[in-house]
């Protein structure tokens, strides 16, 4: 048994022929036969019911599940390699969320931009689940995503990064600027703007609590979009109100055109992203900084004292915020 063997018996389930696998792999149709029996010998038994339409067999499915790991982590072999003399080049591919999106892209480009200028930086957006399929299938190198996100699989590997708090938004010039408590009547009487995919059911449960007995946090949401910026422009320019991570509207909280609405009794509510890959994986250095750089943006660090934690690792994690998924 080699990894030849492997990739063959990999496109021949891909393709569904012998015919079409043996092309692909410039291949004759024999000679690919006779590599699938050598790889049937030496794992000792039968990989394909060829005479059920070539379907999987239990040992069949087992292979092709460790088949594909082995791809990609050969692949990832590669590509570790040519990132290991000194950032010297290659390409590193990153899935990010929304609100990572809105966070991390400007100062990720540029910090790489500017150090290392010989690495292709790719970042991609896309729901949940196709992203945690296209990290499986090695299509990108890590994401960073809602820790609601990920599922409790265990060949993931998760590191928490600092809960970055959430809250009310609005322009300087809001008729509700000065004002410290904020019922949800007087919440009605404004459109509120809001990442769909940034709110938990914790955070819906936290607010409508926060709201009274009758309250329904997510029908007073009437703009939803996943470009957080535009959220944010929306507030700048109008009456609608922003709720959300304040990271993502902390450059112009900076610069006094938004304004965070201070609540009494404070709303203390945040949200954690966390940085995955592959369980086993050796993260190259140039992966290893994009981490770095990942943690120290979505730490708000501006504004840690908004929320009274700079980091919480949740219980189940590590001391030093990793952890196993599943």
């Amino acid at each position: 048994m080699n990894l030849q063997q492997l990739e063959h018996f990999l496109v021949l389930v891909e393709m569904q022929s012998f015919g079409r696998a043996a092309a692909k792999l410039h291949l004759t149709q024999s000679a690919l036969s006779r590599s699938i029996r050598s790889l049937e010998e030496g794992l000792g038994g039968r990989l394909l019911e060829r005479d059920k339409g070539k379907t999987l067999t239990a040992l069949g499915e087992l292979a092709i599940a460790r088949a594909r790991r082995i791809r990609v982590e050969l692949a990832e072999l590669r590509r570790s390699a040519s990132l290991l003399a000194d950032y010297a080049g290659g390409t590193l591919k990153l899935g990010l969320g929304p609100t990572p999106t809105a966070i991390l892209s400007v100062p990720l480009l540029r910090e790489m931009m500017q150090r290392y200028p010989a690495i292709k930086l790719l970042l991609s957006g896309g729901t949940s689940e196709m992203q945690v399929q296209e990290l499986r299938d090695g299509v990108v190198d890590a994401l960073v995503v809602h820790r609601n996100h990920i599922p409790a699989d265990a060949d993931l590997h998760l590191t928490f990064f600092p809960r970055t708090p959430l809250g009310f938004v609005l322009r300087a010039g809001h008729p509700q600027a000065q004002a410290r408590s904020l019922d949800y009547d007087t919440l009605r009487r404004y459109p509120v703007a809001a990442s769909g995919r940034a709110m938990s059911a914790e955070v819906m449960h936290q607010l409508n609590a926060y709201f009274g007995p009758h309250a329904h946090f997510l029908d007073a949401v009437q703009y939803q979009s996943n470009d957080m910026h535009a959220l944010v422009e929306l507030v700048r320019t109008s009456d609608a109100v922003f709720f959300g991570v304040l990271q993502v509207a902390q450059p112009l909280i900076d610069s006094g055109e938004l304004l965070r609405l201070p609540l009494e009794p404070d709303l203390a509510l945040s949200s954690q992203f966390v940085f995955v890959t592959m369980e086993g994986k050796t993260l190259p250095p140039a992966l290893l900084r994009v981490r770095e750089i990942c943690a120290q943006q979505m730490g708000g660090a501006a504004l840690a004292g908004a929320s009274g934690d700079a980091w919480m690792a949740p219980a189940d994690t590590d001391t030093d915020g990793v952890m196993r998924a599943g």
